[in-house]
């Protein structure tokens, strides 16, 4: 038996003429979708938008400059840290709270989190400000929107899924748009940082709760509908790769999980993806801080619209990506991009200022393979270790994104800036654009080796003979 590393999921034959969905039935589906983009808005203003505002916490409490950028950054540090400690919980409460009262309680402590940090006056405020916000994002947008689509989803699961995780990208392209013009201090033409920590908290608010009760519904049986394309699930069969299956029970379960160090090597795997793609992160202070030539052009307007570019490249790209994982399969949809981005990095870190008008181009490819950080993790937690106990699984592996993101925040500020001529910053952070590809290989290679095994010992644990 030969597994096919590729397959999104396992194929399960069905009886196509039950359940058919009436139009006004399924747009239950799209309306699901739609809160999980909005809840994913909310992810992106944290995870793409309080990248903005370090510098000018930085300008405003230590002026003289008395603790580093890296220093200051690590805040958002501590804000993933708590949430991956909290998403393993959200895992285990999901089943008896359900995810809309998770969106509920955590994106009230979240926004509650982010307007206390806009009343900090020193990195003790900012650390217990920022672990409040953590608190909350850890056990809502960050890990329910995931779920939500795994649960409605059997069919085109990842172009849902693609579609959702775009919503970063929206949240990246709003905070991009609103906080490069409002950060600047009032002296300046701005409202300040603080002001515009609150209209983040205003708007982290209205794109998690307004869905939660609006849009979101835990699962499809709670109003009488199916997972989509997936038809007569209570009938046991073969899911084409040798495992028993009884609908969608088929999977390990969660100490088998991480009882297998195939788990362990994903983990690792996607800790790295986050390391590799925090350097998304520090695009938006390498343009204001690029290396020093007369005549660079680089103003705060103009910074704030390369930023949409690439938040924009993220948006495109992970639909197309999910249709293209749809179509070839993950790895080689993978590879694809990844091709692209290390081009587009390799460029990045070549290019002098001012710069042509291409630079457009490839800060939008730059963001676009940014795409594969937030979408690929939930689909291979699902074709390595099955759907029996997905929520619980992805709970653990989920946090293994936010650890690299909150690794390599720290670790390309540091870069960014040390061992460096005080008239040209940032040349450490242009070699790492050019040569991180390399990771790219490893990353494939695991992931390639963490499905197979995850798949085999699926087999095994289950007593499947091939």
């Amino acid at each position: 038996m030969v597994v096919n590393a590729d397959r999104l999921v396992p194929s399960i034959e069905t009886t196509t003429s039950e359940h058919e969905e009436s139009p006004v039935r399924s747009t239950r589906y799209v309306l699901v979708t739609l809160g999980a983009v909005c809840c994913q808005i909310s992810a992106g203003i944290i995870l793409s938008g309080l990248s903005m505002f370090t510098d000018k916490i930085r300008a405003d409490l230590w002026p003289n400059g008395e603790l580093s950028r890296a220093r200051v950054q690590t805040f958002f540090t501590v804000l993933l840290l708590v949430a991956i400690v909290v998403m393993p919980i959200a895992g285990r409460l999901i089943g008896r709270l359900g995810g809309r009262k998770l969106l509920f309680i955590g994106g009230t402590i979240s926004s509650l989190g982010l307007a206390g940090l806009s009343t900090v006056h020193g990195m003790g405020g900012l650390y217990l400000f920022g672990a409040i916000t953590g608190l909350g994002f850890g056990m809502s947008v960050n890990y329910v929107p995931i779920i939500l689509v795994n649960t409605w989803f059997h069919k085109f699961k990842g172009l849902a899924m693609g579609v959702v995780v775009a919503g970063t990208g929206l949240g990246g392209v709003l905070s991009s748009l609103v906080f490069s013009n409002t950060n600047p201090p009032v002296s300046e033409g701005g409202l300040g940082w603080r002001t515009s920590m609150l209209i983040g908290a205003g708007l982290y608010a209205l794109f998690c709760l307004l869905p939660a009760w609006l849009l979101v519904v835990n699962k499809p049986a709670d109003v009488g509908l199916p997972v989509y394309g997936q038809t007569n699930v209570d009938h046991a069969g073969s899911d084409g790769h040798g495992l028993a299956v009884t609908g969608a029970r088929q999977g390990l379960r969660v100490g088998e999980a991480l009882r297998s160090g195939w788990f362990w090597m994903l983990y690792a795997m996607v800790v790295l993806l986050g390391i590799y793609y925090a350097m998304g992160q520090i695009t938006q202070p390498f343009f204001v801080n690029q290396e020093t030539y007369p005549g660079s052009g680089m103003t705060p307007a103009l910074v704030g619209t390369l930023m949409s570019a690439q938040m924009i490249g993220v948006l495109m790209a992970k639909p197309i990506l999910g249709i293209l994982i749809e179509a070839i399969g993950m790895i080689k949809a993978m590879a694809i991009l990844m091709v692209a981005h290390a081009i587009a990095g390799y460029l990045l870190g070549t290019i002098l200022y001012p710069a042509s008008a291409w630079i457009f181009v490839v800060i939008w490819l730059v963001g676009a393979g940014f795409a594969i950080g937030s979408l690929t993790p939930p689909l291979v937690c699902g074709m390595a270790f099955g759907q029996r106990d997905y929520a619980a699984i992805y709970g653990v592996l989920g946090s293994a994104y936010s650890l690299g993101l909150a690794v390599g925040a720290v670790l390309w500020s540091a870069i960014g800036t040390i061992g460096v001529p005080a008239d040209q910053p940032w040349r450490l952070y242009r070699e790492a654009m050019k040569w991180c590809w390399v990771l790219s290989i490893v990353i494939l290679g695991g992931y390639l080796l963490a499905i197979r095994g995850g798949q085999a010992t699926q087999r095994r644990l289950h007593g499947v003979k091939e």
